[in-house]
Formats: structure tokens, sequence, C-alpha cells
């Protein structure tokens, strides 16, 4: 798009040798693909994939950089694009301003209603860090061969929430993970480039809550004082292939495929405590504190295709579809009675899940660039079994619902060897999520109602390249 890769060096016929090449390798990796049905490290919370796109011209394209991959973020969404850079390419990218803001309507306990307070946060994220460095003679496309470093931030959440009478109550969640890879990209010939990255993928949750009540009956206890506190890390290495070809002049396509993540960490605690009062005055206290708690995070396979129409020094349009396989897993292994205290979903369930991105960006001017995206970020969380009192049948999922659609606008200035850009992405949507009867899980442990949730996330980013 910009001057100095918007033209790429290729034959306007389509060579049946490369066609054949490419069909090879994506029937070697689609056998591949059928051995990795299980687990690898997971990119976004549990109920969601891609809550906002990372990376500098991949967020300005609504993430749909699988079928260009051309600068460090390339290491994210394929491997294969690196070589086709200059030798010495840095990224760095920041969200400067992150709201998030979640909405949800009263519910009724007892003779009491709980008021959940609007969720309204301000993040300041760090997107995306990398770089690559191109091996061999320069040419119009890039290098025969690149390596590189990427460090990207998928899900960044930090949110709390607030309920009054009968139970005065605070939760609040801390939900980051972060995505360490490195990578190789070759031509394999002048039309299909191959590439390898290896991702180190750290999750850190932590969730406390707080509440406090001097309200009882002469059936129930009163709760005076009330807390917990739960927190888990881990971490897995994931393996990413990567293919990219070049049909002619103006069209690219891109592939890449996860491979199955490797456990390298797991480690977790849980801490409860509450103050409880009888009709007869007794106070009684409880502690539980569980330390060397085991935790999971895992997703199935994942697989990215798209493809990208280049008008050398216009136009980029490119698009891109994602999927995700079905899974299941506990994100912390604790005692069943400790775990309904917290009020957190243990057992995660995720359906399949196919995203959709849209990019397009077009050269004002020789110094001047536009460019507009669309993404979904749907939930995997299996729909809610409610009563006809709107009351959740016990057992069944307590996974928030909500899908989310998003667009991302973006202004790049291009100078000799930068390109820095201004944008905004932003992803609404609305769907179900369950709250307990009762926050504290002593007088009403199992009961959940289902609320109606609307969820807005607002990020401006600024994000610049560096190419020598």
């Amino acid at each position: 798009m910009s001057r100095w890769s918007c033209a790429y060096a290729g034959s306007t016929r389509g060579p049946p040798l490369a066609i054949l090449s490419l069909v090879g390798l994506v029937g070697l990796v689609g056998l591949l693909g059928l051995g990795i049905l299980g687990a690898a490290a997971a990119r976004a919370d549990d109920s969601r994939y891609q809550d906002f796109p990372v990376g500098s011209r991949a967020s300005a394209l609504g993430g749909s950089f699988v079928a260009l991959s051309d600068d460090p973020s390339g290491l994210y969404y394929n491997p294969a694009g690196i070589c086709d850079a200059r030798r010495l390419n840095v990224n760095v990218s920041a969200s400067l301003y992150g709201i998030e803001r979640q909405s949800q309507g009263a519910i009724q306990l007892g003779r009491g209603t709980i008021s959940l307070a609007t969720l309204d946060t301000l993040n300041v994220i760090p997107g995306e860090a990398g770089l690559i460095k191109g091996v061999g003679k320069l040419d119009a496309r890039g290098t025969p061969f690149a390596y590189g470093f990427d460090v990207t931030v998928p899900a960044f959440r930090s949110y709390g929430s607030d309920a009054t009478a009968p139970f005065e109550t605070h939760t609040r969640v801390s939900d980051r993970t972060f995505d360490l890879g490195a990578g190789v990209g070759f031509r394999f010939n002048d039309e299909l480039n191959l590439g390898f990255a290896l991702h180190y993928v750290l999750r850190l949750f932590e969730t406390s809550e707080d509440a406090l009540s001097v309200q009882g009956g002469p059936l129930n206890p009163a709760l005076g004082v009330y807390h917990a506190n739960a927190s888990f890390q881990n971490a897995n290495l994931v393996g990413l292939l990567g293919a990219k070809y070049r049909y002619g002049e103006q069209w690219v396509f891109g592939l890449s495929l996860g491979l199955p993540g490797v456990p390298l960490y797991s480690a977790g605690s849980v801490h409860v405590q509450d103050v409880t009062a009888d009709n007869t005055g007794h106070t009684s206290a409880t502690l539980s504190d569980t330390t060397n708690v085991n935790s999971s995070t895992t997703v199935p396979a994942m697989a990215r295709a798209g493809a990208a129409w280049i008008l050398a020094h216009h136009w980029t349009v490119t698009g891109q579809l994602t999927g995700h396989l079905g899974t299941s897993y506990n994100r912390f292994n604790v005692d069943p009675g400790i775990a309904s205290r917290l009020r957190v979903q243990n057992h995660i369930e995720r359906l399949p899940v196919i995203d959709l991105n849209i990019g397009g960006e077009y050269l004002v001017s020789p110094d001047v660039s536009a460019a507009l995206g669309f993404f979904t970020d749907r939930s995997g969380a299996p729909d809610f079994q409610v009563k006809s009192t709107n009351e959740l049948v016990a057992g069944t999922s307590r996974q928030s619902n909500v899908s989310l659609y998003g667009g991302t606008a973006t202004l790049g200035l291009i100078g000799s060897h930068s390109i820095s850009r201004l944008g905004v992405s932003v992803a609404y949507g609305s769907g179900d999520d369950a709250v307990p009867n009762d926050p504290t899980g002593i007088i009403d442990p199992e009961g959940y109602r289902r609320v109606v949730v609307k969820q807005l996330f607002l990020y401006f980013f600024l994000a610049s390249t560096f190419r020598y």
C-alpha cells in the first residue's frame, strides 16, 4: 500500500508447478491439521478469541493480515510473509486509551434488588512490538529468508462490578494474555513462501470478591464480612505453520495453521474467608486457603485463510476467515465447594467458531494512506438453559455469551523510512450473562439468573513501523 511495499514482483501467469506446490503444501498442512484437534494455548478469554486486532498494518485492515503478513506481526498471523519485507523492519504499536463498558439489568434477590453497576475501565494496552530482519539479496519483494521476534497482547481485560442491597458486593477481574513469538520465513520458489513460528503464550487471571451485609432471618445466617481471591497463571508453547502464495502481480493468498500447544507452566491459588452470625448471635469465622492450584487454558485447532487484491500504489483490499474447533477444559482444579463460593465458572465449554476479517487501504497521496476494517469476535459459549422464571437450570454453563462486531479506521503518515498510523478500533455486542442470586454463595450457593449484557470496547491506537 505504501511506496515501500505496494508493488509485488511476480509473473502475471499462474505457473502450474507453483500451483501444484501450493496444493501439495495445503494437503500436507491439512493432514497435520487432523492431528491438532486437541488443545493449543488460548489467545483471548474463555468465550471469544479476538477482542481487538493486534499489529500495526493488521489493525488498520481489521485484522485481515494472513495474506500479507509482511511486518513483525506476521509472526502472529502467518510467518510465511515476513520475508516479503525489508532487511530490518521494526514495529511498535499501542492502544493509547482503551475504554471497556458493560451494562447489565437489575435482578431481584429476596426482598431486595441487586443493581449491577455499569463497568467502565480506562486501560493503556501495549498492542504489539517486534522486529524482523531479512537475509540475502534484496529485491522488490524483500529477501529470500527472514527471521524475527514479536510480542503481542491479544487479550487484556480489567473490570469490576458493584451491587447494593441486600448484599454490598464488589468484584474485580483482571485477565491478560501475552504472546511472545519467534520465527522464520523463506521463499520456496518465485510464487510460494513458507514459514514457521513458535509462540510462548502466557495467561494471567485474577479475580477478587468482597461483600458486607448485616441482614438475616431466623432461618438464614447473616453474612458479616466475606472476601475471596483466586488467581492462576499458565503458559504454553505453540507452533504456527504458514504459507503465502503469489498469483500474478495483484493477487496474494495466505494460509496458517496452529499446532498443538505444549503446556510449560501452571500455577494458581484460591483464598476464601467469611464471618457469619446466626439468629442467636453466635459468630463463626471460616478460612479456606489453597495454593499450588493447577490451571489450564486451552483452545481447539486454529486455521486462518485469506486473500488480498493489490493495485500497486493505489489499493489493497483483503479478506480472511479464521476457524476454531470446539473444546472443553477446567480453568483450575480446586474443591467444588470452594469453586462454587468464588462464583467463577470453572468448567469451560467452547463450540466451533468462525470469525471474519475484512480490510481496505487506499493511498491518498505518496505521504498519506487511509484504511477501514471490519471484524467479528463471535462467542463459542453454549446457550443458557433457563426455567420459566429466568433462573438457570442447575449445572448449566454460566459462561458469558456475547458476540462482538467491530471495525477500525486508520490514518497513515508515510515517511522515507517509517510509517505511523493513528486509528480507532471499536467493537459492540449484546448477549446473555449469569449473575448469582447470592453473590457470597452462603445463603444461596446454586441460584443464578440470566441477564442481558451489552459490551462496548473502544481503543485509540498509535503504531509506527520503521524500515531500513
